[in-house]
């Protein structure tokens, strides 16, 4: 919560905005701080201890109820590289406001408001306490939005290696025109016939910083006829065997006991890239613990071949020289599996690389 190492922490932001108040104990000493004095502080050393969070009864506090004309608008936002939030954010934000009727029009006044935005490339999440006092006792209007969009881009300022930077302060803007643009549409009046107040936006006069016009977000809607010509090609399919094997039910090769007198191997590795095998010595402890043969391509009836690609025939195992470092150069076998991999780790090559070049020259 404190994100150490810089890892984005979601629920620290919502904490943050909810004025969410840390109950600490060092030794004997118990301290109650908010949030946000938390999340400035240095990690906790070893001998704190993070006791509690509290987070106020917004309820009691602000009176809200079915008999006010009062409302609390809360809304999380988050946008990552995977939408199931399973990736760390891009920007997380948590919007918090008290809205009530407005005396003197047919608006909604802000009254109360907490803005909290983190993971956008700082050590912590932050208040936006700028914009919170900018808004409140405000009528929200595009010209309004408009400024505190303008002010909350110079609060919310990444560090210049963020990636995504401009992605990322965008979204910041749009977390809170989205919040307030139902309030928007509601308090839009209709002069000379225009509907919701859109003709105060063409009219010069209303031009905002020099000549942009500010704008209402709009929605679109595409329909995209698809056939069933390659069905189920592009269709979400579930994986063939998903559930059998999330319930821990699928049966795998090393949950199927071995018959009786079974026997099992490990390869011996080439430690060499480019070398002559003269011979594969076994310690006397490995030639013990059940170990049963050694195979190399000396046994095998036949060609050595391993596999066949376009680029010529592998062999199964080198035969008087490595080709690389990790080529097989001898099977193990013994009575166990266990057995067999500790032989082969114990297993000693005699490597001759006399009167050989280096295969690369570096």
């Amino acid at each position: 919560m404190a994100q150490r190492n810089h890892f984005p922490s979601d629920i620290a932001t919502v904490l943050l905005a909810v004025s969410s108040l840390v109950n600490l104990m060092n030794g004997l000493k118990s301290e109650e701080i908010t949030m946000e004095e938390f999340l400035r502080r240095h990690e906790l050393d070893s001998k704190s201890i993070l006791v509690s969070v509290k987070i106020p009864d917004w309820d009691r506090i602000m009176s809200i109820s079915l008999g006010t004309k009062m409302k609390l608008l809360f809304e999380t936002y988050r946008v990552a590289p995977r939408p199931l939030g399973n990736a760390l954010p891009y920007l997380n934000a948590t919007l918090m406001a008290k809205i009530s009727r407005c005396a003197s029009s047919n608006g909604m006044v802000v009254g109360d408001c907490r803005f909290a935005f983190g993971a956008y490339g700082t050590k912590h999440a932050i208040r936006a306490t700028k914009v919170e006092e900018f808004l409140t006792g405000k009528v929200p209007s595009v010209d309004v939005l408009y400024e505190a969009v303008k002010l909350l881009r110079s609060i919310v300022v990444l560090d210049d290696d963020t990636s995504y930077l401009a992605y990322r302060s965008s979204l910041a803007a749009g977390f809170l025109f989205e919040f307030f643009s139902h309030l928007v549409e509601g308090n839009a009046e209709s002069p000379n016939g225009y509907v919701n107040g859109y003709s105060t936006l063409m009219s010069p006069a209303r031009h905002l910083d020099h000549g942009k016009v500010s704008t209402l977000l709009t929605s679109g809607k595409q329909e995209v006829e698809l056939n069933n010509q390659y069905h189920p090609v592009g269709e979400p399919i579930a994986k063939s065997g998903a559930v059998i094997q999330a319930s821990g039910e699928v049966v795998y090769v090393d949950d199927i006991p071995s018959p009786t007198n079974c026997l099992h191997g490990a390869f011996i590795f080439s430690t060499k890239p480019l070398a002559r095998v003269k011979g594969i010595e076994l310690k006397p402890k490995s030639v013990a613990d059940g170990v049963n043969a050694v195979i190399s391509f000396k046994d095998i009836l036949g060609e050595n071949l391993g596999i066949k690609t376009g680029f010529g025939p592998e062999p199964l195992f080198a035969d008087d020289f490595t080709r690389c470092t990790g080529q097989y150069i001898a099977l193990l076998v013994a009575d166990t599996q266990k057995h067999a991999d500790m032989a082969a780790d114990l297993a000693v090559v005699d490597y001759d690389m006399e009167n050989l070049e280096p295969p690369i020259y570096l």
